[in-house]
């Protein structure tokens, strides 16, 4: 399928969206008139809908069920539900072709584009948050924003992801070196990095790790991988000082570059989690929930800042289910859309684990009181930092990021210079960039 012309995500986008509950809500299908003033909104609970939902991210039905579809089920018996495991061969144009009904799509943002937007599935919302009279003051802002396109909110998040930075204790016990603590600063971390950086009995082990794609994907300044112009976007000062910081600097102690030239690749999570040769791993959350954490003593802290950006963290990354346009039930949608992110269910997911998108105190003191980890302090790690501002999203990111991995590499390694590296980044892209315009 072809790209279509990319549209920057704003920051504005929820505030978008609310000042548009105020608009007339003419033009639209499928939704109810807004109440009087002081009225309460019409509740479709009771109306009989079979919602048919795609779970573009791959979860099994049983996981859907164990996360979200047994609560739903129990919320509203009278709604029938049925829900698709989207996989490699089961896609939401797979979907399409074959005609399928689809009511209700879970995905990632990085999914919203390439199989919400680009398949015409899009459905602003701002009409039916009017007409169901959605409390947005609730939500965390930059989190709905990050599922906007061009002012029009196109989905609810329904748990949030983001950066953080993961320690081995272990390994900081070893060498008696004092653990990595919220708030610190890029050159703070490096500096840390560099006392665990040695080899010992054999063992290279390498003192701060950053997981290269997510780094960039959920940068803290924003930039995106694909301009406006639809060209490759990384061939410039911001993105320099970005990776030099980032990516390079934390690699140039003695001993990590001639490891990262007998491996011949990044970091990755086995060396955190299997290798064990890793103090500190920038990487997504939720890593923690892999079974191989419960084979070594982890900490967890925030992201670490850039020193022009005090306080402020990485880019949300939500998982969302996104209402379609062409669903016959989107009254219904709506209500479970706005059930998934009250404080009560947001409750059930912050205790199980999952980072809550509202903003109420009492769900987010209650993350993770259900799980393993509760002894952790992971809730001053998510909320040390506010998120940064969602960066523009293409559906072709992927044409940017994969030479762009394979280019750093080699500046890691020495074969290349940083200008070098990204300036032949910027032509690989931006070639195959046009040739996925005229498909």
């Amino acid at each position: 399928m072809g790209m279509t012309k990319r549209i920057p995500i704003t920051a504005a986008g929820l505030g978008l969206a609310i000042a548009m509950l105020t608009a007339s809500c003419s033009g639209t299908s499928n939704k109810s008139d807004a109440p009087a003033p002081g009225a309460a909104p019409k509740s479709y609970a009771d109306e009989p809908a079979e919602l048919v939902i795609f779970g573009a991210v791959g979860n099994t039905e049983e996981v859907w069920n164990e996360r979200f579809g047994t609560a739903l089920k129990q919320k509203f018996p009278k709604y029938k539900f049925t829900y698709i495991q989207g996989s490699a061969k089961n896609t939401v144009q797979s979907m399409i072709a074959a005609g399928q009904t689809i009511d209700l799509i879970h995905d990632s943002l990085g999914g919203m584009r390439g199989n919400i937007i680009d398949n015409g599935y899009s459905y602003d919302l701002a009409p039916l948050m009017k007409s169901h009279q959605i409390d947005t003051g609730r939500f965390e802002k930059a989190v709905f924003d990050a599922l906007s396109d061009k002012g029009k909110l196109y989905g609810f998040p329904l748990h949030d992801g983001g950066l953080v930075l993961y320690y081995n204790k272990d390994i900081f016990d070893k060498f008696g070196v004092v653990y990595p603590k919220n708030g610190m600063t890029w050159d703070q971390t490096i500096e840390l990095g560099k006392r665990l950086t040695r080899s010992d009995g054999g063992v290279q082990y390498l003192g701060l790790g950053v997981s290269v794609n997510h780094m960039l994907t959920m940068n803290p300044y924003s930039l995106p991988f694909v301009g406006e112009t639809g060209k490759a976007a990384i061939n410039t000062d911001a993105y320099r000082k970005l990776v030099t910081k980032s990516i390079l600097e934390p690699t140039e102690e003695n001993g990590y570059r001639e490891y990262l030239v007998s491996t011949k690749k990044t970091i990755v999570n086995d060396n955190f989690m299997k290798d064990k040769n890793l103090a500190m791993f920038v990487m997504n959350f939720y890593l923690q929930l892999q079974p191989d954490f419960n084979t070594f003593n982890w900490g967890i802290v925030s992201l670490p800042v850039f020193g022009d950006m005090p306080g402020v963290g990485s880019q949300p990354y939500p998982n969302g289910l996104f209402i379609t346009s062409t669903s016959k039930y989107k009254d219904q949608g709506m209500e479970v859309l706005n059930y998934l992110v009250s404080d009560e269910f947001q409750m059930q997911l912050s205790r199980k684990g999952f980072i809550p998108v509202v903003k109420t105190k009492a769900v987010r003191d209650a993350y993770g009181q259900d799980t393993a980890f509760k002894d952790k302090q992971i809730a001053e790690a998510l909320y040390t930092n506010k998120p940064a501002v969602p960066m523009a999203r293409s559906a072709n990111e992927g044409l940017v990021s994969s030479p762009l991995g394979a280019n750093l590499i080699k500046v890691m390694t020495g074969e290349m210079d940083l200008n070098t590296a990204l300036r032949v980044t910027e032509e690989q892209a931006n070639k195959a960039l046009e040739e996925a315009m005229r498909k």
